[in-house]
């Protein structure tokens, strides 16, 4: 499969995932096409065409033409520089890589990372969250998180695989969304008597049960084992990153009970306490891989034999 190929049913399988639906995304690509239009200018040499058919800002090809023919490829949750060196001495050693696959965006696509938050809007909309009210409280985060990728040297990974002629190409989003639906389907809408019934089921999901072996578990950060969970969600699982702490004050009133998240900032944390509501922080890294598996699931489907190395916290775990 062609790299374009490939990254094109990613981007594919990622708006399946969404909560979002096919009007939404048929909208947005209109709209973008019809925006490229009226610029002029500057405004139109640095317009993204990539918008017009991909709608996710932090999943892209940061490396390559997209005509590389792709069989194997080495897939890591964080790849930068030292990954890409790593992956051109074992290029040296006789190791067949033809392309990266990297999770957490770099370069452009870490430059358009805030531009993917508004999905938080519709997925707290799917549990009863006014979007007015998420709307007023993800603006000011967002632009906080503008400013300060703004501030970053976010070309060093992408450099890199340009001098050492490797392409690669990041799929954020996208594995979120996956992951996202997977918890939603799994653990959010079974019935479980109190949080440690809770940790118990995500146990017995295979990569959770492999970061826990290495010191790595899920873990209660608010509420304890025998609190009955009330409804429970996954709203901390896809959208950019973290949103804001007023987000969970909106979730209380909501009736949301338990919130399970990949990641729990501190003053998440407070609001959660605030608030009494449980939380449970999944591993980041066991629930990242989780989604990348699912990605490359449904590739391996159309691509036979895609291989991969696995990097930097990724395990691959093949479903049936």
């Amino acid at each position: 499969m062609k790299l374009e190929k490939l990254f094109r049913r990613a981007v594919e399988i990622g708006m399946k995932a969404d909560v979002r639906e096919k009007a939404y995304f048929d909208k947005y690509f209109k709209k973008q096409k019809e925006k490229k239009k009226k610029l002029d200018g500057w405004h139109k040499d640095i317009f993204d065409d990539e918008r017009t058919w991909n709608p996710f800002p932090d999943c892209r090809i940061i490396n390559g033409s997209g005509n590389e023919d792709i069989k194997t490829l080495m897939v890591g949750i964080d790849i930068e520089t030292p990954e890409v060196l790593l992956a051109d001495r074992l290029r040296e050693k006789g190791q067949k890589i033809d392309a990266l696959f990297i999770h957490h965006p770099e370069g452009r696509a870490l430059a358009d990372l805030e531009k993917v938050m508004p999905l938080q809007i519709d997925i707290l909309a799917l549990h009863g969250i006014p979007v007015n009210h998420s709307e007023a409280d993800l603006k000011p985060r967002m632009d906080r998180i503008w400013r300060s990728i703004h501030a970053d040297n976010l070309f060093r990974t992408e450099r890199a695989a340009e001098l050492l002629g490797i392409p690669a190409f990041c799929c954020h989003t996208i594995t979120d969304n996956l992951v996202w639906e997977f918890i939603e389907k799994t653990i959010c809408k079974k019935e479980h008597d109190d949080l440690s019934s809770i940790i118990d089921a995500l146990m017995k999901i295979p990569e959770y049960a492999y970061y826990a072996k290495k010191g790595n578990p899920p873990i209660i950060v608010n509420g304890s084992g025998g609190n009955r969970p009330g409804k429970i969600v996954a709203t901390e699982f896809t959208g950019g990153t973290n949103g804001p702490e007023e987000q969970l004050e909106a979730q209380s009133r909501a009736g949301v009970g338990t919130i399970l998240s990949m990641h729990v900032t501190e003053k998440t944390l407070d609001a959660a306490k605030q608030h009494h509501v449980n939380m449970i922080q999944c591993s980041h890294m066991a629930s990242d891989a989780i989604g990348i598996n699912l990605l490359l699931d449904k590739l391996e489907k159309e691509e036979k034999k895609l291989k991969t190395i696995d990097v930097s916290g990724f395990v691959r775990i093949k479903r049936s």
